[in-house]
């Protein structure tokens, strides 16, 4: 946790930083449906090419900023986000049933475990369209009612669909918003929708994109994941003393998993025996006469470390054609063993670097607001595991406050930095978030400060970020202490 605190405070406040394990989609049929359970997901994002408004949806899953078609993805809602409301139910949040009732809910707020849905406006370019854009939701159907909500600074429910909760309805955001939403369903099963985006052009007329459908699979009903077969390739008729046998692993389908063991037995042993550092999906070594006969397996693994698929044994032969095998040299082998199990993902804030000093609050330059600038204090992450399934930083912050005075946590915004990070790391800096001074949420709602695709974002990164706060001009100092004097 990161602190904003000057050395004769007017405002405190906390900016929380969190660390979110990225995993990998997996395809869902024999149309190779993308299935998404969960991760950063853009539901709802405009785009313009040719001259063309579109619609697609863009996740953080697979990649970073990957695209797809609506109708190419399923959206899982895991039954493990099921809520049973409370008794009382608080009145603002009454439409979403009874005490006791059992909603299945996926927060504003990223949980790296459920799915985490929004919409973004970031690539329609300035100035083309007039504020504010159209995303208009029609022909909601489903076993049950589809709610969609922001939560406000004082926690209330504060609607994006122009005064109700519940789908069908229209979000209106602006160009270059990338903002989520509470989601909930209020019964199990498949559920699907209609989704149209239209904007009124600054030059004159309306753009509208073509209609795109996207499904959600709610609770205990959501496709199962595909049957996948693993094989093992590269094997060879037989080697020589000397040769390289290197093996390959191959998933049908293909399902993004990339965790593998490698067994091998002994001609004439019962016993598989796991290769110690081959976690990959090539293991490769060299033929000694001693490997004739030697059987080798691979099997996939899941997050959760079980089985999801195992090969079928394959068998090397080693024929030297009567050939002796050399004498082995007069050496000794060294072996030194890091176990897979050894990475670790870890984030961290120098305990003696973690104030951030903002300049003092001075008049812009239009008269009309206090403006505050400065640097987040560097945060470091370090990624050690051998699977590499990636991460994402994100940060949110709370209300600032003196006594009684109050100034909200959205107008404070951010532009993110990576400074430092290995080669070739792949460590991207999050999207820069606009104080919420003039409209929106500013950090009130979480921002992404950097994050790593899957397959990168190994070794040792460090991160930072240039700080803006924005305040009105109504804004008061507190008052200075007065200290008696004894005599």
């Amino acid at each position: 946790m990161l602190r904003n605190e000057r050395a004769r405070p007017w405002l405190v406040t906390a900016v929380a930083v969190g660390l979110l394990t990225v995993g990998t989609a997996t395809t869902a049929s024999a149309e190779d449906r993308l299935v998404l359970d969960h991760g950063h997901i853009d539901a709802f994002t405009l785009t313009w090419n040719d001259g063309t408004l579109d619609l697609q949806l863009q996740e953080d899953v697979t990649g970073s900023h990957v695209p797809h078609a609506p109708e190419d993805v399923l959206l899982r809602v895991k039954p493990e986000s099921a809520l049973e409301l409370p008794d009382p139910v608080p009145p603002s949040l009454s439409f979403l049933g009874q005490p006791g009732d059992t909603v299945y809910y996926l927060p504003q707020t990223q949980d790296p475990e459920l799915l985490w849905p929004g919409w973004s406006t970031e690539r329609i370019p300035a100035g083309l369209f007039t504020d504010p854009l159209r995303i208009q939701v029609t022909d909601v159907t489903g076993p049950g009612d589809v709610f969609l909500w922001q939560t406000g600074s004082f926690g209330g429910p504060v609607s994006v669909l122009g005064g109700g909760f519940q789908l069908p309805g229209t979000i209106s955001p602006n160009v270059n918003v990338h903002a989520h939403a509470n989601w909930a369903f209020t019964e199990e099963g498949t559920y699907s929708f209609t989704a149209v985006a239209s904007g009124d052009l600054a030059a004159g007329g309306t753009a509208t994109s073509a209609p795109r459908t996207y499904t959600f699979q709610v609770g205990d009903t959501a496709e199962p994941a595909p049957v996948t077969t693993l094989s093992v390739t590269g094997m060879a008729d037989h080697y020589h003393s000397g040769d390289v046998v290197t093996l390959s692993a191959v998933q049908d389908p293909a399902t993004g998993l990339d965790h593998y063991h490698w067994f091998t037995r002994a001609a004439g042993s019962d016993e598989w025996v796991i290769v110690p550092d081959a976690a990959g999906a090539e293991y490769s070594f060299t033929a000694t006469a001693q490997h004739d006969g030697l059987a080798v397996i691979a099997r996939l693994y899941d997050h959760d470390h079980a089985v999801v698929a195992e090969s079928e044994p394959v068998t090397v032969v080693v024929d030297d054609h009567g050939v002796p095998e050399p004498p082995a040299p007069a050496s000794q082998d060294i072996e030194v063993t890091l176990s897979d199990a050894a990475g670790a993902l870890v984030i961290s804030v120098d305990p003696a670097d973690r104030r951030v000093r903002m300049s003092d609050l001075a008049l812009s330059t239009s008269g009309d607001r206090w403006v505050s600038s400065g640097d987040l204090r560097p945060v470091t992450v370090t990624d050690t595991r051998f699977s590499a399934p990636g991460w994402s930083v994100s940060g949110q912050v709370g209300d600032f406050s003196s006594g009684a005075e109050k100034l909200r946590g959205g107008s404070l915004g951010w532009t993110p930095v990576v400074t430092q990070q290995p080669t070739a790391a792949g460590v991207l800096a999050g999207p820069s978030v606009a104080s919420g001074f003039t409209s929106g949420d500013g950090l009130s709602v979480a921002g992404i400060l950097a994050s790593a695709a899957p397959g990168s974002g190994a070794g040792t990164s460090k991160l930072g970020a240039g700080l803006t706060i924005e305040a009105p001009t109504t804004l008061r100092p507190a008052p200075t202490p007065r200290r008696s004097r004894s005599r």
